[in-house]
């Protein structure tokens, strides 16, 4: 316990039998946090296609309309004024994401949308004027997705040039405790 003392004196005084509360507080919210399940996202990269590699993109079913390829830091790309297409493997009985591996370039957004199996998922713009490569990750509605091993993703310009694409995953994200 603690004891108020007049204003001007020495601090209060606290008792044995206040630490040895705070002691005891604290050892239950210890156990608490201890007892409380982890969950953590777990992801596994299901398939992968390296843009511009002839090898995985024949693998890959690539198929394209005005799309040039070129290399950047050592890395093979490709890059469309309409449109770019892969065969990726999904698992047939979770929901995947697209996750995408581009470059930007000087001037404005390079806008683009995201098309898997015929429905546009997301569109996006990319402004990055580095040489270091952003990963866009979109999430597919698993209706599209469901019951199937294999999807058809496509890269559709929608002003000028898409950025240029170094990779493209399908990835699997589970909770895992």
């Amino acid at each position: 316990m603690c004891f108020a003392t007049p204003a001007g004196s020495a601090p209060p005084r606290c008792t044995d039998l206040t630490a040895a509360r705070i002691a005891t507080i604290g050892v239950l919210l210890l156990a608490c946090v201890a007892a409380t399940p982890v969950t953590r996202l777990d992801r596994r990269v299901v398939d992968v296609v390296t843009a511009g590699d002839a090898r995985s993109e024949r693998e890959h079913a690539f198929a394209a309309e005005g799309a040039t390829t070129g290399v950047t830091g050592g890395r093979t790309f490709r890059q469309t004024r309409a449109w770019m297409r892969y065969a990726l493997n999904v698992f047939d009985d979770t929901e995947v994401t697209v996750a995408c591996t581009l470059l930007g370039a000087d001037g404005a957004p390079l806008a683009f949308e995201l098309v898997v199996e015929g429905q546009v998922v997301a569109t996006r713009a990319l402004s990055s004027a580095s040489a270091t490569p952003s990963i866009v990750e979109v999430r597919v509605p698993f209706v599209i997705t469901r019951g199937r091993t294999n999807i058809l993703v496509t890269i559709r310009a929608t002003h000028g040039l898409t950025p240029a694409l170094l990779e493209m995953r399908t990835i699997q994200d589970h909770l895992e405790h």
